[in-house]
């Protein structure tokens, strides 16, 4: 049996960033991410879909999905610059990196961005505005990302130099039985 370095779940938390209709936050995003995934609504919250490239879950069979992306980004906060993590919709985020291409910017040096909701339940709508500065925020991102990830939904936290397939194929037994789970006490 492997085993893993403990680390204190508190240090890899990440925030949302939650932008409320009407409301206008700036942050920078960079190539980091996003982490696409599908989940289910059951119950009131969010639970990730263990179906695989056309395999359906257990939970599939009693409701769809919709595949999100989970982002890193960064905001000026207070005078100091936080991580937090971001929720998108693939197309929310294609329009972004094309948006991106034509304003001539370059994601891996970063990019400062004016995210807005237009309407309640609105997709996103990710703007660039102009280079941003990475910082030292940015170091390790992909390791922070899957760390903030997987304190979000209660997944075993990465290991060192952990890509997210190999982190996403050792936590696989874990999302299929939570998937298992859930769709025996909706049938139940």
């Amino acid at each position: 049996m492997a085993s893993f370095p403990a680390v204190d779940r508190s240090k890899v938390q990440l925030p949302i960033l939650k932008v409320q209709p009407g409301a206008q936050v700036e942050a920078t995003l960079c190539d980091v991410g996003p982490l696409w995934f599908a989940v289910h609504w059951v119950n009131g919250r969010q639970l990730i879909c263990s179906g695989d490239a056309g395999e359906c879950c257990p939970v599939c069979s009693l409701g769809s999905s919709r595949v999100i992306g989970m982002t890193l980004v960064s905001c000026r906060l207070s005078g100091g610059v936080r991580p937090f993590l971001l929720e998108i919709s693939p197309l929310g985020f294609s329009q972004f990196e094309e948006r991106v291409r034509f304003a001539g910017l370059d994601l891996r040096l970063g990019v400062r961005a004016m995210i807005t909701r237009p309407r309640a339940r609105g997709c996103l709508r990710v703007d660039p505005v102009g280079a941003g500065e990475l910082g030292t925020l940015w170091l390790d991102g992909e390791r922070r990302l899957i760390g903030g990830f997987s304190v979000l939904y209660g997944l075993p936290l990465p290991t060192l130099d952990e890509s997210f397939e190999d982190f996403t194929a050792r936590v696989r037994s874990v999302v299929e039985a939570r998937c298992r789970l859930a769709a025996a006490k909706l049938l139940a």
